[in-house]
């Protein structure tokens, strides 16, 4: 048996918190860390707590967070609707989805300049300091993959050829399960790992916590939105509490 670490970038959304369970049960991670950036977005009102809950659910054998001022600035430079700063993200109904070029332009507004690129970039740097063989695990999905390249198979690909020529120590790789799923079927694995998805965040716009932990949607963001839609076409309700 191999003796691999596996390093799940936890943003504590129904993807990532996906991710973090398939990792638990599917795999035989020596290790399971649960890797959380911190950027100065309007999900940081729950997001720690919210990792926090879902590392603990899952039992990960470490938890860290990392805050990176930098990008917040930078963000703020691009006027990505996702800070605090912001004007706050576009509202989005599930019939707006039949409207291809109207969602890439939603998705342009909360656009976080090279994201993925850098958390799989420290996240390497991550792992080279672990050692050994190590896989970083990303929620990245066929759906999302539609209007954000950096979570296509595309980019998984080019940052594995990248990572062969920008490591030494450590043998580093970029997993992402999901990457041939929608939300529909990431909902249905969700439902067949016991995932406690009820704990978890989607929302760019987050109005606190219920009485017992769980994080309350907006509702309305393209985020919500895309989650609303596919607890309803997967299971035919939805166990997220909205405002």
């Amino acid at each position: 048996m191999r003796a691999r670490v596996g390093v799940v970038l936890l943003s504590g959304g129904l993807d990532s918190t996906v991710a973090l369970w398939w990792a638990k049960e599917k795999e035989d991670y020596k290790e399971v860390h649960a890797l959380t950036f911190l950027y100065g977005s309007r999900e940081e009102r729950v997001a720690r707590k919210v990792c926090e809950k879902l590392a603990s659910l899952a039992k990960v054998e470490k938890q860290i967070f990392l805050e990176l001022p930098w990008l917040k600035e930078f963000s703020i430079k691009t006027e990505s609707t996702l800070m605090e700063e912001g004007s706050g993200p576009p509202k989005v109904s599930i019939n707006m989805f039949k409207d291809k070029e109207s969602i890439k332009e939603t998705s342009r507004s909360v656009w976080v300049p090279a994201r993925n690129l850098c958390f799989a970039s420290i996240a390497t740097a991550y792992a080279e300091a672990i050692g050994g063989e190590v896989e970083i695990i990303t929620g990245f999905n066929k759906e999302e993959a539609e209007t954000f390249p950096d979570n296509s198979l595309t980019f998984v690909e080019r940052m594995n050829a990248l990572l062969e020529v920008s490591t030494l120590k450590a043998k580093v790789t970029l997993r992402s399960p999901l990457i041939h799923l929608d939300k529909k079927e990431i909902c249905v694995l969700a439902e067949a790992l016991s995932v406690p998805i009820e704990y978890s965040n989607s929302c760019y716009n987050p109005a606190g916590f219920t009485d017992d932990r769980k994080p309350i949607h907006c509702g309305v963001c393209e985020s919500c939105t895309r989650r609303k839609r596919a607890f309803l076409e997967a299971r035919g309700f939805d166990p997220t509490v909205y405002a």
